[in-house]
């Protein structure tokens, strides 16, 4: 891998740029920032400003293992199954770099401004809708995807699974992000764990279905 690259490059300026943003406005920032916000998106505690930088370092900070951990899971696969989707895994690694630098840049901003609104799920809905795309051709592997006992023994059980379950992401990604524009703050928190679950259960329970017909 060249450690001089422009993939390398544009993932050390994500890695940074919460960073920047953060020094371009910590002079102007209030000592009390808000720290948590609560299930209705309001503020339910407040720290010193300087606590940002152990968030934002903390942050990305996962963002870096994460990339590490999914771009290298085809060196840890037992059956180097993984190593069939590394093209997958590669881009399923810069995005949750990317995702996670907005994220952190998302944060900082909702502590200037004490409220979060519901552009934290126009991130999330976009970050699902893309992992969608990537679950519909993503190979057998024991690290990424609906890593379930009847999809692991199964490749067609697999196949479609990850096929449904790819499409149900897409399509509940947009459609948490269309809702942030139109449901109220106070109950969209609610409204997109629902989603997730549905998004989880539905592909889940097919999967389980498709095996359960298969051994009869």
């Amino acid at each position: 891998m060249k450690l001089f690259s422009l993939k390398n490059l544009f993932l050390l300026l994500c890695c940074a740029a919460p960073f920047v943003y953060l020094n371009s406005i910590f002079d102007s920032l209030p000592d009390q920032v808000a720290m948590h916000f609560g299930s209705d998106m309001k503020p339910n505690r407040f720290g010193d400003k300087s606590n940002l930088w152990s968030t934002v370092s903390f942050m990305m900070g996962i963002g870096v293992v994460a990339y590490l951990i999914i771009t290298n899971v085809g060196k840890l696969d037992p059956k180097n199954q993984s190593l069939q989707s590394q093209g997958i895994m590669e881009k399923l690694g810069i995005t949750s770099i990317v995702f996670i630098s907005l994220l952190t840049i998302y944060i900082i901003y909702t502590a200037v401004q004490g409220e979060s609104g519901n552009l934290l799920f126009v991130l999330l809905g976009g970050f699902f809708a893309i992992i969608g795309n990537f679950l519909y051709n993503i190979k057998p592997n024991y690290f990424v995807g609906f890593r379930l006992p009847w999809t692991l023994e199964n490749q067609n059980n697999w196949r479609k699974t990850h096929q449904l379950g790819g499409k149900i992401w897409v399509v509940g990604g947009m459609l948490a992000i269309i809702l942030s524009f139109i449901v109220p703050e106070a109950y969209m928190m609610k409204l997109f764990i629902a989603i997730v679950l549905l998004m989880v259960i539905i592909p889940s329970f097919n999967s389980y279905t498709y095996h359960k017909a298969g051994n009869q």
